[in-house]
């Protein structure tokens, strides 16, 4: 006959057997933390620097931080290393708010200055060599001067039409074209525009000056074609007729 104690060790001894026997809990192991993402912003046509450090410079930064440590941070982006020449399609790596605050502010603003002013040549440029020198020829002929051909002479129809032409010119008051004209129908023969241009050489005008020899050769053509006006001849203007 067993004493009340041992029911209690038979108990005792099967709880320790369960325990021994259970398999130990396995604790969940905490996810590795992720890695954080490295911002980026990729260049677009008409984007500045100074737009996209605006854009991007953490709070408390001054742009002139952030440009700064976009410039440090993405040489390669820049063409010939020159600040103002970002190229399009680059992407840009940006800072981390700590590494932009980091910078000193002023020290920041002067640096920009002076990338800003500073000369951005660094490839030296390759001078093109200078052309060989002429090859020295002898002296040939001297070359004809060219001469105008002659223009053909109006038929008596064109040289009145360029006459009325010269007349409506010089009621316009293109007095250069009025001469042009007169001057073409008169060398073909057309008495009216030879005394116009003998009245405007007896007067003068803003186009040429006063001729009175001039006017009396084209009196005198006029005179021959039958075209008859009072002697002597006035100096005054006279307006077209």
């Amino acid at each position: 006959m067993q004493g009340p104690f041992g029911g209690l060790a038979r108990v005792f001894a099967r709880i320790l057997v369960l325990a021994v026997l259970a398999p130990l809990p396995v604790h969940a192991q905490a996810p590795k933390p992720a890695a954080a993402a490295v911002a980026t912003y990729e260049v677009l046509r008409g984007d500045t620097l100074f737009r996209i450090a605006g854009r991007t410079r953490p709070q408390g930064a001054t742009v002139f931080q952030m440009i700064v440590a976009l410039y440090r941070a993405n040489r390669d982006a820049f063409l010939d290393d020159n600040i103002n020449q970002l190229e399009v399609g680059r992407v840009l790596a940006i800072p981390s708010g700590e590494a932009v605050t980091a910078l000193d502010a002023a020290q920041a603003a002067a640096e920009y200055r002076a990338l800003i002013a500073k000369p951005q040549i660094s490839k030296p440029q390759l001078q093109a060599s200078p052309p060989p020198p002429p090859v020295p020829q002898e002296p040939g002929p001297a070359p004809k001067p060219r001469v105008a051909p002659p223009q053909a002479a109006l038929t008596p129809s064109q040289a009145a039409e360029r006459y009325e032409q010269g007349r409506q010119a010089e009621r316009s008051g293109d007095l250069r074209a009025a001469m042009a004209a007169y001057l073409s129908a008169a060398e073909s023969g057309n008495g009216l525009a030879q005394k116009r241009l003998g009245e405007i050489y007896d007067a003068g005008n803003a186009v040429v000056t006063r001729d009175y020899e001039t006017a009396l050769k084209w009196y005198q053509k006029a005179r021959e074609q039958g075209i008859k006006f009072p002697k002597p001849v006035t100096r005054a203007p006279i307006p077209p007729k």
